[in-house]
C-alpha cells in the first residue's frame, strides 16, 4: 500500500491522489506557459452512500415492490452532496486564488486556473507532455501528485484534471474488406476457425431474434460515450452505411464533447453504426468527454435531460488506473480511490434509471496488465469500468465457420454489400478469441469488488462446476465475475470516412447489447412504465427464471490476448462463466420477461 505521510506544515496536507493514473506512453517536454490554463475538477467527500447503494439495490431488484421506483437527479444529489457550506466554501477558496470558470455542482467543483495559480493551490509544477504514439495529442500535467490545501483538505476526496495522463487506446482492431472474404482462412483459434463472412445489422437481428422496423417509443434513447482522442464519426458515412446495409438512417440527435466530424475514427463512427442501427429509430447520443471515467460519470449524473443507455468501448485495468512509471503511485492504493469515487457515480446515475454498459477488454484474461503473456506473477488483469458491479459488462462472441449441413442460414440478402462481398451465414457462436479473431473477449474476477448477491448463484456454480480453474492464487474468486453477458465481436462491417472496413472488439459487442436494452426501454415506456435502470439484477433473475434467454456458449476459453495466447485464463462452460457470462440475448423471451416486471 502507498505510504500516506502525514505532514505537520500548516499549509498542505497531502490526501491519496487518485487521479494521479499516468500513461506511460506520454512524454514530459517543457514547463506550462504561467498563463496557459488548465480544466480542473474537485470531488468532495459525500454522505449517505449507504442509503444510495441499498436504494438503488432496492429499485433495481425484480422482486421488490419499489421496483422501477427511480430517483430524480436532485433527490440523488440531495441525498450525497455535503452541505452546502462545504461546497461554497471549496468554491470560494478556488476563486479566491486565482480559478475563473468555477460552477459549483454541490458534490464536485469544476473550475480553470492559470498554471501558477494551479501550481501554488496544488503545490506542483506543471508540464507539457506529448503522446509518443498519439503525437497530436498534448496535455499539460503535473510531473508529481497534487496536495489539496489545508483549508479545504477536510472536505476534498480527489483532484481530476492536475496530474493523471490518460490512457488513449488505438481504436477497435480492424482491417481493409478484402476484394473475397470467402477466400480468407483464418488461423483457428481455440474456438475453432471463424465464419470468414462480414456481420452487418441483419446478422445480428437474426442472430438475436430482433424485430426489424421497430417502432419505438419517442423517448427511447441511447448514448455512445467516447473518451481521449476519439472524437467523431462522420454524417456522410451514416448515408453510405444505410445505403450499404439496407438500414434506416440512424437518427443522432444530440452530440455532446468536442466533436471533428471531418476526422472520423473507427471506434465512435463503430458505436455509432452499430448502436445506432441495433436500436433502430431511437434517439441517440453522441458524447465525447475530455478525461476519463470520473469527467464523465459526474457529468452524466448531473445531466437533465439524460439518456437512458449508455455504452462505453473502453477500459483499463483496474490496478492501473494509477499506473506506475512515470507517475508517481505505488502499490494501486490511489487506484482503490478512483474505483470507489466513480462507482458512486454509476451509482448515482444508475438511480436516475439509466443503464451503463462497457465492454470487458480486447485483451483476454490476461488482458492489458499482461498483453505480453510474460507475467508470472499477475498472469492475469482486469478492466475498468467493465469490472465494476454498476455496469454491465459485455464480453465478445464469433461465429464459427459455417457447416455445409447447418440449417437456416443467417439470410442478410436485403443489405446490398453483400451482394458484393460475402457476409457471414453461421448460427453457432463461439468465445471470441484471437488467432481466428484480432481480438480475445476479456472476463475474469474484479480486483477490487466483492461479488454482488444477484449474480452469487450462477457464477458460484460456475466455480464449483469442475471447469478448469487458473491457479486461485492469480484471481479473487469472491469478487464481482464479468463480463454479465456477450455479443457479436468479430467481422463487423462499418463505414469510416468513406472507406469499407472489418472490425473486431468487444466495441462491437457493447452497443449492440446497449442498442437491445434501448429497445427493451422502449416496451417500457410505450405501456407508462419506468426504464429498466441498473438492469443487472434484471439479466440474472432472467436468467435463473428461464436460462433459454440467453444463447449458453460453451466452446472456446480466453486465454489468448491480440498477439499471444498465456497457459491460463478461463473457460467457456455450460451457465454464466467468465468468458462469455450468461451468454447472448434470445430478444424474445427476454421481452417476454421484461413484460412481467413491474
Amino acid at each position: 500500500m502507498r505510504v500516506l505521510l502525514l505532514l505537520v506544515f500548516l499549509v498542505f496536507c497531502v490526501i491519496p491522489a487518485a487521479l494521479s493514473y499516468r500513461d506511460t506512453n506520454w512524454s514530459k517536454y517543457n514547463r506550462a506557459g504561467k498563463k496557459e490554463t488548465v480544466d480542473f475538477r474537485v470531488a468532495l467527500n459525500q454522505r449517505n452512500l449507504d442509503v444510495l447503494e441499498n436504494t438503488l439495490l432496492d429499485v433495481s431488484n425484480p422482486e421488490s415492490s419499489n421496483y422501477g421506483k427511480h430517483w430524480t437527479s436532485e433527490q440523488v444529489i440531495d441525498l450525497v452532496a455535503p452541505e452546502s457550506w462545504v461546497s461554497k466554501k471549496v468554491e470560494n477558496y478556488l476563486r479566491k486564488n486565482g480559478c475563473h470558470n468555477v460552477e459549483n455542482h454541490r458534490d464536485y467543483i469544476k473550475a480553470t486556473g492559470p498554471v501558477d495559480a494551479v501550481e501554488k493551490i496544488f503545490s506542483v509544477e506543471m508540464f507539457n507532455y506529448k503522446h509518443n504514439i498519439k503525437s497530436d495529442q498534448a496535455i499539460i500535467r503535473s510531473s508529481e501528485i497534487y496536495q489539496v490545501p489545508f483549508e479545504i483538505s477536510q472536505y476534498v476526496h480527489i483532484v481530476s484534471g492536475v496530474s493523471e495522463l490518460p490512457h488513449l487506446k488505438s481504436g477497435p482492431k480492424s482491417q481493409r474488406l478484402r476484394p473475397n472474404p470467402k477466400d480468407f482462412e483464418a488461423t483457428p483459434a481455440p474456438s475453432g476457425p471463424a465464419d470468414p463472412g462480414m456481420v452487418v445489422p441483419q446478422t445480428i437481428q437474426q442472430l438475436y431474434g430482433i424485430p426489424a422496423n421497430y417502432q419505438n417509443n419517442q423517448n427511447t434513447s441511447l448514448c455512445l460515450a467516447e473518451f481521449a482522442a476519439d472524437r467523431s464519426y462522420q454524417p456522410k458515412d451514416l448515408k453510405t452505411f444505410a445505403a450499404k446495409t439496407g438500414t434506416p438512417l440512424i437518427n443522432v440527435v444530440k452530440n455532446v464533447g468536442p466533436f471533428e466530424p471531418t476526422q472520423p475514427d473507427l471506434e465512435s463512427t463503430l458505436d455509432v453504426q452499430y448502436g445506432g442501427a441495433t436500436a433502430q429509430t431511437a434517439d441517440v447520443w453522441f458524447w465525447t468527454v475530455n478525461g476519463w471515467m470520473y469527467e464523465f460519470s459526474s457529468d452524466l449524473a448531473a445531466t437533465v435531460p439524460a439518456p437512458y443507455v449508455v455504452s462505453m468501448s473502453w477500459g483499463w485495468p483496474e490496478p492501473l488506473q494509477c499506473q506506475q512509471g512515470i507517475g508517481n503511485c505505488t502499490n494501486g492504493e490511489s487506484s482503490l480511490d478512483y474505483v470507489n469515487r466513480v462507482n458512486i457515480e454509476f451509482q448515482k446515475i444508475g438511480l436516475r434509471g439509466i443503464t451503463l454498459l462497457a465492454s470487458s477488454g480486447d485483451q483476454g484474461a490476461p488482458g492489458d496488465g499482461n498483453a505480453s503473456c510474460m507475467s508470472k506473477d499477475a498472469p492475469l488483469s482486469t478492466i475498468f469500468p467493465g469490472a465494476s458491479p454498476w455496469v454491465t459488462s459485455v464480453g465478445a462472441t464469433m461465429l464459427a465457420a459455417p457447416s455445409t449441413n447447418q440449417p437456416n442460414p443467417i439470410d442478410t440478402s436485403s443489405a446490398p454489400v453483400c451482394s458484393i462481398h460475402a457476409c457471414a451465414t453461421s448460427t453457432q457462436e463461439v468465445t471470441c478469441s484471437s488467432p481466428s479473431a484480432l481480438i480475445t473477449t476479456g472476463g475474469g474476477f474484479s480486483n477490487y469488488s466483492p461479488q454482488p448477491a444477484w449474480q452469487s448463484k450462477a457464477v458460484n456454480a460456475y466455480l464449483n462446476s469442475g471447469v478448469v480453474l487458473p491457479n486461485k492464487k492469480f484471481f479473487n474468486a469472491s469478487n464481482r465475475g464479468f463480463p454479465d453477458v456477450s455479443g457479436l465481436g468479430h467481422n463487423y462491417y462499418i463505414v469510416a470516412a468513406d472507406q469499407m472496413n472489418l472490425v473486431d472488439g468487444t466495441s462491437c459487442s457493447s452497443p449492440v447489447i446497449g442498442g437491445i436494452v434501448a429497445l427493451l426501454n422502449s416496451y417500457r415506456l410505450d405501456n407508462g412504465k419506468s426504464t429498466l435502470g441498473f438492469i443487472n439484477p434484471v439479466l440474472y433473475a432472467a436468467y435463473a427464471s428461464n436460462p433459454a434467454i440467453f444463447n449458453d456458449i460453451t466452446v472456446g476459453n480466453n486465454y489468448c490476448t491480440e498477439s499471444c495466447c498465456a497457459t491460463t485464463g478461463f473457460l467457456a462452460a455450460k451457465g454464466w462463466d467468465a468468458a462469455t457470462g450468461l451468454g447472448t440475448p434470445n430478444f424474445k423471451p427476454l421481452l417476454s420477461y421484461i413484460q412481467t416486471l413491474n
